[in-house]
């Protein structure tokens, strides 16, 4: 438990703390707990440290998200859900919408979940194509691989007039994390493949998996 505590550490210090961070204190207090022997506690006072530690990461990330992308507009907050799943784990669920400021039907719903449990059957099914269902492609975006699938569905505007729109759902992996991008209303695949290219990748890959 020791290694633990010293590997939490370290992820600490390459981390801008916050005041409201109690990361530290939690630490201090598995200490404290290891000393006496009550590893339930330390064990408990970790998961705590590790949540916050998810809490932080999830900021910066969400720091890191473009405010715009080509006319969308992400809304002013963005969600954060961060638990600890497992003494060494760790997840951490990131929710932001772009939306465009005129024409309604065009949104954009990015979610970034580490840890996903849909990862294995994502990566089995890029890994061999073959395996995919109707609907569902294999694409780039910028140097790594995706999975997306697009259909038209009916949007009814305010009015109760309706017309059909694209509506596509873009699965990336990462090694621990998978990011979704649920699109509407885009006007071709290209539209859909750009907006997923200026999320910047592979600076998101860095905050995610270093």
């Amino acid at each position: 438990m020791k290694t633990i505590i010293a590997f939490i550490v370290v992820v600490l210090s390459g981390l801008h703390l916050s005041a409201q961070s109690q990361a530290e204190a939690f630490i201090k207090e598995a200490q404290q707990y290891l000393t006496q022997k009550n590893y339930k506690q330390a064990t408990l006072s970790l998961q705590d440290a590790i949540n916050d530690i998810n809490t932080l990461i999830a900021g910066q990330i969400s720091e890191a998200l473009p405010a715009e992308i080509n006319g969308l507009k992400a809304d002013s907050d963005s969600e954060i859900n961060a638990t600890a799943m497992g003494m060494m784990g760790g997840g951490m669920q990131i929710s932001k919408t772009y939306q465009h400021p005129t024409k309604r039907e065009n949104q954009a719903e990015l979610q970034i979940l580490a840890n996903s449990p849909m990862l294995a059957s994502i990566n089995m099914f890029m890994s061999n194509p073959a395996m995919m269902g109707e609907g569902y492609k294999s694409v780039r975006v910028g140097t790594k691989r995706a999975i997306l699938k697009s259909e038209m569905d009916d949007y009814y505007d305010d009015n109760g007039t309706s017309k059909k729109i694209r509506s596509s759902e873009l699965q990336l992996p990462l090694n621990q994390t998978l990011i979704t991008i649920n699109m509407k209303g885009f006007a071709s695949e290209a539209e859909e493949l750009a907006f997923a290219g200026k999320l910047d990748i592979d600076k998101l890959s860095t905050l995610l998996e270093n």
